[in-house]
C-alpha cells in the first residue's frame, strides 16, 4: 500500500523549462526554469544562490513576451533555489 502525498501549496505550480537570465548582485547568468506559479519560480541552479538572495529573473517563455520579475530565494533545493516573485500579482503573469 504506497503512501499519497497531499500538495498543501496555496498556488499550484506548472512545470515549464523556459531559459531564464538571473542576475544576483554582480553575477548574471543562464539558466531553465524548472516549474512556476502565481507566487514563485524555481530555477535549475547553474549558480550557488543563497536564502535571501535578491535576484532579477528575465524569464523567456516560448510564446508571448519576456518576463522582467523581482523575486527573493526562498529556500534552496538539491535542484535549484526557489524564488517567490516581488511585487507581482498572479494576474500579472
Amino acid at each position: 500500500m504506497g503512501v499519497q502525498m497531499v500538495d498543501l501549496r496555496r498556488h499550484p505550480r506548472i512545470n515549464v523549462s523556459w531559459p531564464v537570465t538571473v542576475e544576483s548582485g554582480d553575477r548574471v547568468f543562464q539558466a531553465q526554469t524548472v516549474n512556476l506559479s502565481r507566487a514563485g519560480v524555481k530555477v535549475h541552479r547553474a549558480e550557488p544562490l543563497e536564502v535571501g538572495d535578491l535576484a532579477q529573473l528575465h524569464l523567456h517563455p516560448p510564446e508571448g513576451r519576456p518576463l522582467d520579475l523581482e523575486t527573493m530565494v526562498w529556500r534552496v533545493d538539491g535542484d535549484g533555489p526557489v524564488c517567490f516573485f516581488i511585487g507581482v500579482h498572479g494576474d500579472g503573469l
